[in-house]
Formats: structure tokens, sequence, C-alpha cells
């Protein structure tokens, strides 16, 4: 959405992750425990990891790197 966000012509972009695959049936819902754990991502990733490990592996470890370095900027700021 982000990379494309200036050649659509709206105001609002909402991201709905796999909620209309697993919706129509085309991947399966994780099970409860792991959804009451926050482990969905980790679900999806074992369903489908060659489409999925460079997001969640890489993407998400940008991710988390940035938000570190974040926290790091304002802390030592204040």
């Amino acid at each position: 959405m982000y990379e494309y966000r200036d050649l659509l012509p709206v105001l609002v972009l909402i991201g709905v992750g796999a909620a209309f695959d697993i919706l129509s049936g085309r991947v399966s819902e994780a099970p409860r425990w792991m959804q009451e754990n926050g482990l969905q991502w980790l679900h999806r990733l074992l369903s489908e990891p060659r489409r999925l490990w460079r997001r969640y592996l890489v993407g998400g470890s940008k991710f988390v790197w940035w938000v570190l370095q974040e926290e790091i900027f304002h802390r030592t700021k204040k």
C-alpha cells in the first residue's frame, strides 16, 4: 500500500491481512491457542513459508529494529 499510495485516487487505505482469505476459506484460521497468544503470524508462516518468509522474517526484523531505534532515541532525548 505504501509503495502504491500516490498512484491510487483514494484518501484512505486499509490493510486487512489474511482476513479475506480466511473468510473465503482459502486458508485456515490459526488454532485458538495461537490466536490467544498472538501467534497468527507463525501459523501463516508455517502454512505458506515460500510466500511469507521474507515478509515476516526480514521485514519483521527491520520493523523491530526501527521500533528499538525510536525507543532509544526518544529515551536519550528526554
